[in-house]
């Protein structure tokens, strides 16, 4: 195959994957800053499902592989575990309890601190320093975007619970997808591939809940404090529930206690 035919076919991948990859920050843009043509837009796309789901695991499997580099980073930047080992026994050596004890002591403190360290000292970090990080780390590749694909389904369920009355036009999967969309703030996540740098998960989860009321409002085509209402919904909801298993184990606590008294 000459270099003129090879370029015509591998033209169109390459074409695809750029539009694509502008495709997907346009709704990410969209999503972000709230604009509602973006969220109707997903809702009214051929299988709205499966381009949801498509989203919310792209966005999943990126911020975990900004968590493996990130990991990789720190791993190579920061101090190596045996230098934090020795920093912290030097203050330990010079605190007062330390310094006034006998010599017989300090042998047997450093031997157990040595201990210690050795059985438990790599658990401080989540850098791949032993096979169990490492092995965690790889295994977000999986477990991040399945995580939040579980998520995304109880909790578009229990709105399409209570919502579906106000448009029973819209169906399960139109309502997936422009929660899919209100996923867009997770991916600030990725910022922690950068050492020290990252966004508080308080400012993530308000701006996602903010989403989440403009995407509700788009799938159902329904008021503002509609949307409000169901995006709290699932919520309050689990809120209750724990309030509800606290109230069982305490009552349950109660009676065992005084069976035995």
């Amino acid at each position: 195959m000459t270099e003129q035919a090879t370029a015509r076919v591998q033209l169109p991948s390459s074409y695809r994957i750029r539009a694509e990859a502008l495709r997907f920050t346009a709704l990410w843009l969209g999503g972000m800053f709230l604009k509602p043509e973006a969220y109707v837009y997903q809702r009214d796309r051929k299988n709205p499902f499966a381009h949801g789901f498509l989203y919310i695991a792209l966005i999943g499997v990126i911020v975990a592989l900004a968590a493996i580099l990130g990991a990789g980073v720190r791993y190579y930047t920061d101090p190596s575990l045996e230098a934090i080992k020795n920093t912290v026994l030097v203050h330990l050596q010079a605190m007062p309890f330390y310094a006034q004890a006998d010599p017989s002591f300090q042998q047997t403190f450093d031997q157990q601190y040595e201990q210690n360290w050795n059985q438990f000292g790599s658990f401080y970090t989540t850098d791949p320093t032993n096979p169990a990080n490492f092995v965690r780390l790889i295994g977000m590749l999986i477990t991040t975007p399945l995580g939040w694909v579980i998520v995304w389904l109880v909790y578009g369920g229990l709105i399409h619970l209570i919502a579906r009355g106000w448009n029973p036009e819209t169906s399960y999967g139109e309502l997936l997808a422009p929660l899919a969309l209100a996923t867009s703030p997770q991916l600030l996540r990725a910022l922690q591939v950068f050492p020290d740098a990252n966004v508080s998960g308080l400012v993530i989860v308000l701006w996602s809940l903010i989403c989440n009321i403009f995407a509700v409002r788009a799938a159902f085509k329904t008021t503002t404090p509609r949307a409000v209402w169901g995006a709290f919904f699932p919520i309050l909801l689990l809120i209750a529930l724990v309030i509800v298993l606290i109230v069982i184990a305490v009552l349950l606590f109660s009676v065992s206690g005084w069976r035995s008294s």
